[in-house]
Order: C-alpha cells, then structure tokens, then sequence
C-alpha cells in the first residue's frame, strides 16, 4: 500500500464495493465548498499554489477523464492512456474564472458518472490490466485507476479545506 503524505489517503485500503459510494461522497463535499459562497473563489494565495476554484475545476476534469477509461480498458489490450494535460487546463478552459455553481453541479454529475461505471464491474473487470502514464509509465489495474481517482478527490479536498480555512 502506498500512503499520501499530503493528504493521508491510502491506496489498496478501502474495499472495492465501498469505492463508487466514497467517489460519490467526495464529489458532493468538493461541491459544497464552492458552492459555500467564498469571496474570491477563483484567486490564488499564493501564485505557484491553484485557487480552490481551479482544485475543484480539476478535480471535474479528471472525474471527466477517468470517466471512460475502465470501459476503454475492458475492451483494449495493452491500453495507454494520454496524459490529461492538468497545468494546461487550468489556463486552457481558465479554471479560475468559471461559475462555482456549474462547477459543482459538474462534480456531483462526473462522480456519479464515474461511480456508476466502476458500480457495475464484475471480479475479472477491476483485474484488466492498462498502462497508466501519470506520474510515470506503469502497468496498473482497473482497480487502481478507481484507488486513484479516488485519491485525486481526497487530495484536492484537503487543498481545498487547507486554503479555505486559513482565510
């Protein structure tokens, strides 16, 4: 098991029936906080750090993207995933100056997306193997990329909270 040791989160450690609900769960928290009614939502506190607007705006877009990688997987043999292009994103679709509301409602409508695509896998459908290309080239599972996904909610949730609470 591989712990964060920024955010805590711990792969392998929660149980793979227990994954879509969780995704689901931290899809509706990240919603929640820009949905609270920050002032300047979108503004950096410091420049090298993403506003948590531009958290939560990623945190849509990798929802997005995983969305239809277990499907893909199951399907192709030796799959090779693109890289999402995460730092350009931000400046591509201006992350900071998008409306926190549809953002949310984005999150919420990606995490069931992707919930309910991991929901219906069968035992041999979480073991399909893939090459994950983030943070480098790796063979992983179908399982992973749920543990993963995961772990990029739970993360930038923390970012989030940490961000908003030392206002």
């Amino acid at each position: 098991m591989t712990t964060c040791a920024r955010c805590g989160f711990t792969y392998g450690a929660l149980a793979r029936p227990a994954l879509p609900a969780s995704m689901r769960a931290h899809g509706r928290a990240v919603a929640q906080r820009v949905e609270a009614g920050w002032d300047d939502l979108g503004a950096r506190r410091l420049p090298e750090e993403w506003s948590p607007l531009e958290d939560a705006c990623h945190v849509r877009d990798v929802l997005l993207m995983q969305r239809d990688r277990p499907y893909l997987a199951l399907v192709e043999d030796e799959l090779s995933f693109k890289p999402m292009y995460r730092e350009e994103r931000v400046a591509f679709d201006r992350y900071s100056a998008q409306s926190p509301t549809a953002v949310a409602g984005q999150i919420v409508m990606g995490a069931d997306l992707l919930a309910h695509a991991f929901d219906g896998l069968g035992e041999d459908q979480w073991a399909r193997p893939l090459i994950y290309n983030f943070p480098g080239p790796a063979r992983r599972d179908v399982t992973w990329v749920a543990h993963h996904t995961l772990h990029e909610m739970t993360h930038h949730l923390a970012d989030i909270d940490r961000i908003l609470g030392s206002q």
